[in-house]
């Protein structure tokens, strides 16, 4: 999400590191969506695992746009016997401070800021 025109350059590193994948995209303001099909620029498909997403962006006069980022992902438990109580995703816990949003899958209904 960014509040103005920008160039985006949105790129993927595995645990190590290692860039698996990156792309430069034109964005508007509002949201975007990008969805990542675990191959890298290559045409390799990578392995399962942690990713990290990062994403910088720069208006039209090369100055730097803060783009913020999310990501959509099934929650496999939830832990109430912590405190916080903790949501494991793709085998990374997280506290609902982090959580954004929960909605059923296939769900297409419009989501507030």
């Amino acid at each position: 999400n960014t509040s103005k025109p920008a160039t985006a350059t949105v790129t993927i590193t595995d645990a190590t590191g290692q860039t698996a994948y990156s792309g430069t995209f034109s964005i508007n303001p509002g949201d975007m969506a990008f969805v990542w099909d675990g191959r890298g620029n290559d045409g390799r498909q990578w392995p399962e695992g942690s990713y990290k997403l990062t994403v910088t962006g720069f208006d039209a006069n090369k100055q730097p746009v803060a783009i913020s980022t999310e990501v959509q992902a099934t929650v496999d438990s939830v832990d109430l016997t912590q405190n916080p109580p903790l949501l494991s995703i793709n085998g990374q816990n997280y506290t609902m401070d982090k959580i954004k949003r929960i909605v059923r899958p296939g769900y297409s209904g419009a989501s507030t800021n």
